[in-house]
């Protein structure tokens, strides 16, 4: 039985003939190194734009031959063919199927030798023939367009192999006529060339889909506003005070953002604010990108909101140099200083936007913004958004609900949970699960899929780095952007294995920083997300909210660096997941 390629014939194919044909050669003994081509299409064809073979044979110490297949009803008249089908249906050519063949045949052999590499250079004289087929009709040739034995018809039944044995036979015995001699053996392809022929004309291949698409596919999908996230933005219209909570890639922020832009175009003085500073920077620089009728009269983090007044009011700030110092400065002293540069300066807001609130609320942080906005926290407007269950990492106590008890003891206000992931793709939203044990309803976690997280151990500093150094260089022949990647990790970058690369140019994290690979902490890139992040000096999983928001971060492309230890962690985690039945 002969090799098929392709192995099953297309149900788009309506000729009988050929239909027969192809069962034929497919079941047909003695075949078995043969490779039968249905449909080969010429790209190059020496007469028309696009051409086609019914059937191009391989066959070992005989050559190749092109195949055409005429099914029905045949005639010729006057030098014009026509082809009748079972339905009754007539075309006709000026061209007949001979004269078909035979272009194909040398358009086949014109497109190999072109293809042809120098170990198989001595192809470009492979011995070939044509024939055409007849099954439905007896068919016997007049003139001299055709010898007989190139034909094929219902009276060779299905023997298809001793038709090949009569091309070959009626081309062989054709060249002795002309050259004298036998067919030089070298010009009768091997079972080897004929596999390396058949690989020129349709070879096998697998490509897979490149790995930036895959993540434009992703992220395309991704993006997009849930009905969910609609309907909160419809809350806040009709709410003056909203919480909003909401687990890592919900779309808080995104939200928060509009909402800023909506309450601009209305005619309100906004703030829009946070605690993370390269989250604050990233919105500050998103809003310079906006038109002016929607930009917030202060966009940026806290802190800088409240030492910016406390400057513009003539206050002197003397920074503390102790560490312990300079916590309990930034967190007492400081919005004590605000608080009374707001009264001076008459500073009032008609509306205060807080995206990662749950880093916010504290009774000194929650004193400046009452301050600041008209009717103060009990009466005025303000949104606040927060994952106040797993990205409370800046309170020590006072967490998840306790931190909306002290909201609640200021004010009156609506609630609203985002539940969507709309951020992370499915692998990454099952690993967070997975790590975590972050357990959310099943209708939180992203459908979206994408590629798997990978993990990759290491045994010493040396060995991180040349993984490190081994990712970063897979993902930009790939070419995924500088842009697009983030290292993160744990620690400062002259803690991290980061120090130790020279290999790439490596910056500082900073927002809208064009085509540059970025490195950040973890708890500073809180808020922020990319389309690809590699987590590095992983020594340990033990802290769950730090893996959360670290897992949490990649939109699309997730690489972790364990060390041999944390490794060992996650292998018990999931021993002990599966021991209680847990699914991810």
């Amino acid at each position: 039985m002969a090799k098929m390629i392709p192995a099953v014939m297309s149900p788009e194919v309506k000729s009988m003939a050929e239909k027969m044909i192809f069962e034929w050669f497919r079941d047909e003994p003695g075949t078995e190194d043969w490779i039968v081509l249905h449909s080969l299409g010429i790209t190059n064809h020496n007469r028309v734009i696009y051409g086609e073979t019914d059937f191009f044979v391989l066959v070992p110490y005989k050559g190749v031959f092109a195949l055409e297949v005429k099914g029905g009803r045949v005639r010729r008249n006057n030098g014009i063919w026509s082809f009748t089908d079972k339905y009754g249906k007539t075309s006709t050519k000026e061209r007949g199927p001979f004269d078909q063949a035979w272009d194909g045949v040398f358009s086949i052999i014109a497109d190999i030798k072109k293809k042809l590499d120098d170990s198989h250079r001595y192809l470009e004289n492979v011995f070939f023939g044509i024939g055409v087929m007849f099954p439905d009709v007896e068919y016997e040739t007049v003139g001299c367009d055709e010898a007989q034995w190139q034909v094929f018809d219902c009276n060779d039944e299905r023997s298809v192999r001793k038709y090949i044995q009569r091309l070959f036979d009626g081309a062989s015995k054709r060249w002795e006529e002309l050259y004298g001699h036998t067919v030089p053996l070298n010009r009768l392809p091997s079972e080897e060339d004929v596999r390396y022929l058949a690989s020129l004309l349709r070879g096998d291949f697998d490509k897979v889909v490149a790995l930036r698409v895959q993540m434009r596919y992703s992220e395309e999908e991704l993006i997009r506003l849930t009905n969910e996230q609609y309907r909160c933005i419809d809350q806040l219209d009709d709410n003056k005070r909203c919480l909003i909570q909401g687990g890592a890639g919900t779309g808080k922020t995104l939200i928060a953002v509009e909402e800023a832009k909506k309450a601009v175009a209305e005619g309100k003085k906004v703030a829009l604010i946070c605690y993370n500073r390269n989250l604050g920077n990233w919105l500050e620089r998103y809003f310079e990108d906006t038109p002016q009728n929607l930009r917030p009269a202060y966009v940026g983090t806290l802190h800088r909101f409240m030492i910016r007044l406390i400057k513009q009011s003539g206050m002197k700030l003397h920074f503390p140099n102790d560490d312990y110092e300079k916590e309990e400065f930034y967190a007492k002293d400081i919005p004590l200083y605000a608080k009374k540069a707001i009264q001076e300066l008459r500073v009032k807001f008609d509306k205060v936007i807080v995206d990662e609130a749950q880093d916010i609320i504290s009774e000194n942080y929650l004193d400046v913004i009452d301050s600041c906005v008209h009717g103060g926290l009990s009466r005025g407007r303000w949104t606040m958004f927060g994952d106040f269950s797993q990205q409370a990492i800046y309170h020590s106590s006072g967490t998840g609900e306790g931190l909306i008890d002290i909201l609640e003891a200021r004010s009156s206000f609506v609630r609203f949970r985002l539940t969507v992931n709309c951020r992370n793709t499915k692998p990454i939203c099952e690993e967070i699960v997975s790590v975590t044990g972050f357990e959310a309803p099943s209708d939180v976690w992203s459908k979206v899929d994408g590629v798997p997280v990978e993990y990759l151990t290491y045994s010493s500093n040396e060995e991180q780095k040349n993984k490190l150094i081994e990712v970063i260089r897979s993902l930009l022949n790939n070419h995924i952007s500088p842009h697009n990647i983030s290292i993160l990790s744990p620690v400062k970058r002259e803690n991290s294995i980061v120090s130790d690369i020279d290999e790439f140019d490596i910056h500082d994290y900073k927002p809208y920083r064009s085509n540059r690979l970025s490195i950040c902490t973890i708890q500073a890139f809180k808020g922020l997300e990319n389309s690809v992040v590699i987590l590095t000096d992983i020594k340990s999983i033990s802290d769950k909210k730090l893996m959360y928001i670290a897992l949490s971060r990649a939109r699309f492309g997730l690489y972790v660096l364990l060390s041999d230890e944390a490794r060992k962690e996650y292998i018990q985690l999931q021993s002990g997941r599966m021991k209680n039945g847990y699914k991810a």
